[in-house]
């Protein structure tokens, strides 16, 4: 297990399937733990198209198989059928996910093999580029 920050961005689900992908998503984590800050919290983007994830998740819980598998589960498809296109960034590797259009991006701040503090580096600086979609004046 390792604490990190990951983020996603509707890029074209319904309303009912963001909600259902929040929720997967935020049972995520050892949320059981005695250590508030390993538990599973988040932060919501004003629009609420983007949350970004903090906490101690088992390893494979934000890889692009796991997150393809719950989007196939939502849609109701093979996930083979749910594209998935990796490109790296600043700020860490995005993976799209797309079915008839892109429909989630998904984000590892830092690199999922990072430290929690290459992670929250990351992260911090992602927010201060972005401050303007993720703070209200």
């Amino acid at each position: 297990m390792s604490r990190q920050y990951y983020g996603i961005e509707d890029l074209g689900l319904t309303n009912n399937q963001r909600q259902t992908l929040i929720a997967a998503l935020q049972d995520l984590g050892d949320n059981q733990s005695k250590y508030p800050n390993y538990r599973n919290h988040w932060r919501t983007r004003i629009d609420n198209r983007a949350i970004i994830f903090e906490g101690k998740f088992n390893d494979d819980e934000w890889n692009a198989e796991s997150i393809k598998n719950k989007l196939a589960n939502i849609f109701n498809v093979d996930p083979d059928l749910i594209e998935a296109h990796s490109q790296t960034t600043q700020y860490g590797p995005v993976v799209t996910f797309s079915r008839s259009g892109d429909k989630l991006r998904l984000i590892a701040f830092g690199g999922l093999l990072a430290t929690w503090k290459e992670s929250h580096n990351q992260v911090k600086t992602y927010l201060a580029e972005n401050k303007t979609d993720w703070e209200e004046e």
